[in-house]
């Protein structure tokens, strides 16, 4: 059932990138990758995982390097909110404890919408969000979040 699962997800995905950039760019959040990434997708339990420093691995097992977008976007709060399940308030309690015990440091923020698919179109192993509306061939949207 798991596996019919992820077949299922990978093929949706696969028909949402087909249907080109319009359907992503009306999406409110993208989850994007290189172009040179071999996922077809990625789960938002995966990319939760990920920038919250409990993995530093896509699920191939290819090394993770997750960038954030500035502390006071919008598009970060809509992405801790949805994908992470924490407010500001929240996610900078969790990442005090992490510094302060020496157990990790939270995702370099490069900047906005823009910073963010640069720095992904630059980086094999990068992994960002953005506003959907930014979305174009310099990087590859292995997820879309409503």
């Amino acid at each position: 059932m798991a596996r019919l699962l992820k077949k299922l997800t990978v093929l949706v995905l696969v028909v949402v990138g087909f249907s080109g950039m319009m359907n992503a760019a009306n999406a409110a959040l993208a989850i994007i990758g290189n172009p040179a990434n071999p996922l077809e997708g990625i789960s938002a339990a995966d990319v939760a995982m990920i920038y919250l420093g409990k993995s530093d691995e896509f699920p191939d097992g290819r090394r993770a390097v997750a960038v954030d977008q500035y502390r006071h976007s919008p598009v970060r709060a809509e992405f801790y909110r949805k994908v992470v399940g924490m407010g500001p308030v929240r996610l900078k309690s969790y990442w005090s404890k992490l510094i302060f015990s020496g157990r990790g440091e939270p995702p370099r923020a490069v900047g906005g919408n823009e910073a963010v698919k640069r720095w992904v179109a630059r980086h094999p192993d990068g992994i960002g969000y953005v506003d959907g509306k930014v979305l174009d061939r310099t990087v590859k949207v292995l997820l879309i979040v409503p």
